[in-house]
């Protein structure tokens, strides 16, 4: 799939590069100018298919679409992670068992035009996506907008070009986001602690473990000792603090976020003891569920 990412094709035009130029050089991105034209693409492509989803969902599924009107931009924003999702993730599997021949010699400088290329789509879509976690922040979360502004942050400056290979790598974690969103469609189907939402759960929860913390924590532990080990590379500068902040930041909502995972899944499979309280658990960006929970209680009796 990486000749896919190294074929002419996906060439810039020469005139969009020449007038970028001066822009990404200002950004420290130098090498972002000839490969922007992606990161347009796929944020305006991220916008259309969020809008075709609003558009279509009434018509595709009237009987659950109509229904959720609170949750609507979440269903459409649902649908242009899972395609990014979807699409991602192969790439970024294959660059990692097949790196460019640069990376491989140095991790750190290395310019491989697939890792560069998809490090590029990537950014325009965590733009999108910082974007519009930003204006639902109410409903999705503190731990979305940092996410995605998190990693629009991170895939950018990998343009100058620096740490490429961290993008295949990070990327991955898109795996889980697979599971993820087919869990949130099924309850909002109606199929909530149904067999398929079982079998879903369990790779689920195998691809975010894998994924997300053994290979998110392994690729951090190589990220580090680039920067700080014995062999560190003496080029990174201070930017490497940076990455270092956004790395813990990332790895901490990892692991925050499979807390909520595992209780959710728990609320849908496991019986409570008799007498016990329920309260429904949804995975979502939000950092303090109680107090957000109170607050969207709170808009939604205004609302009516």
């Amino acid at each position: 799939m990486s000749r896919l990412l190294e074929s002419a094709s996906l060439q810039g035009p020469a005139a969009l590069e020449k007038a970028f130029q001066p822009v990404a050089n200002a950004l420290g991105v130098p090498k972002w100018a000839g490969l922007v034209h992606l990161s347009i693409l796929s944020c305006a492509a991220s916008f259309l298919l969020q809008r075709i989803s609003h558009v279509l969902g009434p018509h595709l599924f009237p009987n659950t679409y109509p229904k959720i009107k609170r949750k609507q931009d979440d269903w459409d924003l649902h649908v242009v992670g899972w395609v990014f999702a979807l699409i991602a993730t192969p790439f970024a599997f294959d660059l990692i068992r097949h790196p460019s021949a640069a990376i491989v010699l140095d991790r750190a400088y290395g310019f491989g035009i697939a890792e560069a290329r998809l490090n590029a789509f990537a950014t325009g879509y965590f733009i999108w996506d910082a974007i519009v976690s930003a204006q639902h922040i109410s409903t999705q979360g503190l731990g979305f907008f940092l996410h995605g502004f998190g990693c629009m942050l991170a895939f950018l400056f990998t343009l100058k070009p620096f740490l490429l290979f961290c993008g295949p790598n990070f990327l991955i974690w898109e795996l889980s986001t697979i599971f993820l969103n087919a869990h949130w469609y099924l309850d909002k189907f109606g199929l909530t602690g149904s067999t398929f939402q079982l079998v879903n759960g369990i790779f689920l929860v195998g691809a975010y473990v894998g994924a997300r913390l053994i290979w998110g924590t392994y690729n951090s532990y190589q990220l580090w000792m680039l920067f700080f080990g014995p062999k560190a590379d003496p080029r990174a500068g201070n930017v490497r603090y940076l990455y270092c902040g956004l790395n813990l930041l990332m790895n901490s909502l990892n692991f925050f976020w499979f807390r909520a995972m595992v209780l959710a899944l728990k609320k849908r499979f496991v019986k409570a003891e008799p007498g016990a309280r329920h309260k429904r658990i949804e995975i979502n960006g939000k950092l303090s569920s109680g107090s957000a929970a109170a607050a969207e209680k709170k808009r939604a009796t205004k609302r009516e």
